[in-house]
């Protein structure tokens, strides 16, 4: 039997939630810059664009941070929900939560990115690690961690944090995570101002 996504691919390949972030880079560099200005902006090779453009491909988190930075738009304008418009105002349904897929799958718990407070939960898999693309934005942030192991690295300092830990941060001080172990990690990450609505 066919799985969900299975079901909702294109024969080209193509997947809404692809479609979706290839309208986005599309829209916002079309009239501004080229994709080959584009690539080299966000260090990426122009036909991973293209492929993206056309709904096509799996881009790692790192390479959609890169994009959104090299565009000038807040990493919230690439999460798609699975019925954008059937969102309420004030309650986010665990079925209608703001997806941003890659290597890792990060949902939005608020209700958009126009929110003082955003509550980010984020699936980590075995091995991956942001410590290439430190984050750094204004406020405080907290992590959580609901299940695995995480080791947070903020500034010259590193925890390793198991599940039921937290870590509360000044996130202007340039910070990543890391999952060292063989299972998945899964942590809350809230901040405020809300992390998504600003730039990573």
């Amino acid at each position: 039997m066919a799985t969900k996504e299975a079901k909702r691919q294109r024969p080209d390949g193509s997947e809404p939630r692809m479609i979706f972030l290839g309208n986005i880079i599309r829209t916002s560099r079309e009239g501004r810059m080229t994709v080959e200005e584009l690539a080299e902006q966000a260090g990426v090779s122009g036909g991973l664009i293209s492929q993206l453009e056309r709904g096509i491909g799996n881009p790692s988190f790192n390479t959609i941070m890169r994009l959104s930075r090299a565009l000038g738009l807040p990493i919230s304008s690439m999460f798609q929900g699975e019925d954008d418009h059937e969102l309420e105002r004030d309650v986010v349904r665990s079925d209608g939560r703001r997806r941003l897929l890659s290597e890792i799958e990060q949902e939005l718990l608020t209700p958009d990115a126009n929110h003082r407070l955003g509550l980010v939960r984020t699936i980590v898999p075995p091995g991956y690690s942001s410590e290439d693309t430190p984050m750094t934005h204004p406020g405080d942030e907290v992590f959580l961690v609901l299940e695995g192991r995480l080791e947070v690295t903020v500034g010259a300092h590193s925890y390793t944090l198991e599940e039921g830990d937290t870590v509360s941060f000044n996130s202007a001080i340039p910070h990543a995570y890391a999952n060292r172990s063989d299972k998945q990690a899964v942590f809350l990450g809230a901040s405020t101002p809300s992390t998504v609505a600003r730039f990573y």
